[in-house]
């Protein structure tokens, strides 16, 4: 899968806490309540950001894996009790240990190919393992002020979220979260949704919408017509004058029938 920078991660973490859906995690927290120390199983750690949110809300006793491609990333987490592993969850999305009661993610899904996705949940299935997915990009966006070629833009930003991103093929992009409730539903499972946008301020998030907007402008080059000239022109008109930001994300936390 495609690899992000530690800098990157640092500096979407708190905005990703703020959107995550309280009420999915206090649910999934409450289910693991039922067992003695239970583990739980993060796909695409990163540097532990995920454990970090939800640790809060889940059992002191809770045990942590942590799964990821980049050792160096998972390298930066310092807590007790966390079992670090370095795997290919492209030839493998399921591995979690034998003993795992939650797999969770965060802002991996999208990236994935919708066999991917396929094969994630037939594995849960075969496993009767729940899943808490976190802020899966849902491809909407707002912007306040608007700008002519915002519309453009958007377009070329969400066909290029539909490329090859490492898990499995081109991604599912802006489908995934829709692809994956159909999937675990067709599996059985009971699957609760929440709407979890980003919804940044242009004062208070002003590093963060500036890492995305230049993020956007590289990656809209070349799609739907999107020129280099025309994505700079737009970077610098929006860097300029970006009062809000909402990045379109949602939350699912599925259990599977009879639990």
């Amino acid at each position: 899968m495609s690899g992000f920078r530690a800098d990157w991660l640092m500096l979407r973490e708190p905005a990703d806490r703020a959107a995550r859906s309280q009420r999915l995690i206090a649910m999934a927290g409450r289910d693991l309540a039922a067992f003695a120390a239970p583990e739980v199983c993060d796909l695409g750690a990163g540097t532990g950001a995920g454990m970090r949110a939800f640790a809060p809300h889940f059992p002191a006793s809770t045990r942590w894996t942590l799964v990821d491609n980049a050792p160096a990333l998972l390298a930066q987490i310092r807590a007790p009790g966390v079992t670090r592993r370095v795997g290919d969850l492209a030839a493998n999305p399921a591995l979690w240990p034998a003993t795992c009661r939650l797999v969770t993610a965060t802002a991996l899904f999208d990236l994935a190919a919708a066999g991917w996705l396929d094969r994630l949940a037939a594995a849960l299935s075969a496993a009767r393992l729940p899943l808490l997915s976190c802020l899966t990009y849902d491809g909407h966006i707002g912007l306040v002020p608007q700008h002519p070629f915002d519309v453009a833009m958007i377009a070329a930003f969400n066909d290029h979220q539909k490329t090859d991103k490492g898990l499995g093929g081109p991604a599912a992009g802006p489908d995934a979260h829709r692809r994956l409730v159909a999937l675990l539903a067709a599996h059985g499972y009971r699957v609760e949704e929440a709407e979890t946008p980003w919804r940044l301020d242009g004062v208070r998030d002003a590093e963060l919408i500036r890492a995305v907007l230049e993020g956007w402008a590289e990656a809209a080059v070349g799609r739907c017509g999107v020129t280099a000239g025309k994505a700079a022109a737009w970077l610098a008109a929006r860097l300029g004058a970006t009062d809000q930001l909402v990045i379109g994300h949602r939350d699912l936390y599925a259990r599977p029938s009879g639990t």
